[in-house]
């Protein structure tokens, strides 16, 4: 009688798709990363442009903006960032022009865009490295 031999895979069978594995998660990861932030900052511009169009009915009824600290989820708490309101540049107070800034919560990092801000001048910018993707 014959034993038949067992068949598995070699170990540099192994280290090889292994190696072409690693080489694929490490091109992509950045990708699927970068992908994410847009996502963020998409979050991040509807909570500012949204609170920004609710100063904007108060000032219409009451003619002064109001301070505002929230998050940037939908309906509560959940948002990946702050939103707080503070002073146009040059000004001394937030009745005749208020900026809004959206943060982003410890924990989440986005080093290209920083901090997202909109204010009453139609001004939009953020702090990060790449001040041209902040709107986009």
């Amino acid at each position: 009688m014959r034993i038949a031999a067992l068949r598995g895979f070699t170990l540099i069978e192994m280290m090889i798709v292994l190696a072409i594995v690693s080489i694929l998660v490490a091109i992509s990861y950045p990708s699927y990363a970068d992908f994410v932030r847009k996502g963020w900052r998409s979050e991040a511009r509807s909570a500012l442009t949204r609170q920004m169009q609710e100063q904007e009915r108060r000032f219409t009824l009451v003619g002064r903006y109001q301070r505002y600290a929230g998050d940037s989820g939908d309906g509560g708490p959940g948002g990946k960032y702050t939103v707080e309101s503070g002073n146009c540049e040059g000004r001394a107070n937030i009745d005749s022009c208020i900026r809004l800034t959206a943060t982003l919560k410890p924990g989440f990092s986005d080093p290209q865009v920083g901090a997202l801000w909109i204010d009453s001048m139609g001004g939009k910018g953020c702090d990060g490295t790449q001040p041209g993707r902040c709107w986009q």
